[in-house]
């Protein structure tokens, strides 16, 4: 088949183009068309790309096409010079050769990109893999984080537990050291009480003393001011005692206050309060004691007192009176 003279843009024909790249094949070279344009000193490149792809299409029936130009029909295509088409043939199997090398090369370089996404695949599966057995590792020790801080708060809320009832049996032992407290305190007023009852007996008994025996006045009176300042020292030590019984009932309860704050240092305190409430317990004791043997002390000092008094002289009787009178009228 004959070229066809298309003309293309800016006067470019068909046929120039065919004619200009078998020129450049001619040269040895391969036909492209920075090649053919250099070749016809013309052409735009998509002028000339179109026209050269024709030229690629048709060359294939022309290099099979009969070596001698007679043999040649009248229609077909014009044949090539012999060292054209011998240049073509050399041209065209390079150009299978290196298709097929760029083939085979591509092909390889596919086989090993291929490759390495496979191997890569196989990494990132087994690093996806241990990655899981470390995501089951940890939720297994957070399972197992979780079960321990599970008893840790049933540990923690049963000795919650303890300490309420621990708080509520110390704050029942401090109502009864209270309960106590009072006790001591109105025993100590009838304690006062008795010893204001004893003191009037001591004024009384000093009374009469003072009728009988005027001669023992100062020695009783100094006797009777003794045992005033002995009552009065035991009225202020029992006043001293029984502020020190409230400051120790001020003590308790603003222990219990700190206890009530400080409920998650109860189980370190609890033993200072049990020794506090045992102090408090032997003061009151002590006190006790103190008062029973101050009275005690005062008791021996009236009977003391009592048994240091003289006997009252017996009164004279009238017969005796006379008797008297009539010896003193004979002297």
């Amino acid at each position: 088949m004959q070229a066809k003279s298309v003309r293309g843009a800016r006067g470019v024909q068909m046929e120039e183009v065919w004619a200009a790249a078998d020129a450049v094949l001619g040269l040895g070279e391969r036909p492209t068309i920075e090649r053919v344009r250099q070749q016809l000193g013309r052409g735009s490149p998509n002028t000339v790309g179109p026209m050269l792809d024709g030229w690629y299409g048709s060359l294939a029936r022309r290099l099979q096409g009969p070596a001698d130009p007679a043999d040649a029909p009248a229609e077909a295509e014009v044949p090539l010079p012999a060292p054209v088409v011998r240049a073509a043939k050399a041209l065209w199997g390079r150009a299978l050769q290196q298709a097929d090398e760029q083939t085979a090369a591509q092909w390889a370089q596919s086989r090993a990109t291929l490759d390495g996404e496979a191997q890569a695949l196989r990494a990132a599966q087994d690093e996806v893999a241990r990655e899981k057995q470390r995501l089951d590792d940890r939720n297994a020790a957070y399972a197992v984080a979780m079960q321990a801080r599970d008893a840790q708060i049933a540990e923690l809320v049963r000795q919650t537990q303890e300490l309420q009832q621990q708080l509520q049996a110390c704050q029942q032992q401090l109502e009864g050291l209270r309960s106590e407290s009072v006790q001591l305190r109105q025993a100590a007023d009838a304690q006062r009480l008795q010893h204001e009852a004893r003191d009037m007996e001591h004024r009384a008994e000093r009374a009469r003393l003072e009728e009988r025996a005027q001669s023992q006045e100062r020695r009783l009176n100094t006797e009777v001011d003794r045992a005033r300042q002995e009552s009065k020292r035991l009225a202020q030590q029992l006043e001293v005692d029984g502020r020190k019984a409230a400051k120790a009932l001020a003590d308790a309860m603003d222990r219990s206050r700190e206890l009530d704050a400080q409920v998650g240092s109860l189980q370190t305190e609890r033993a200072n309060l049990g020794r506090e409430l045992q102090s408090a317990r032997d003061e009151a004791q002590g006190l006790q004691a103190k008062l029973d043997a101050r009275s005690n002390d005062m008791l021996a000092v009236l009977n003391e007192l009592r048994d240091r008094l003289p006997a009252t002289p017996p009164a004279p009787t009238p017969g005796a009176a006379s008797k008297t009178r009539a010896r003193r009228g004979k002297g």
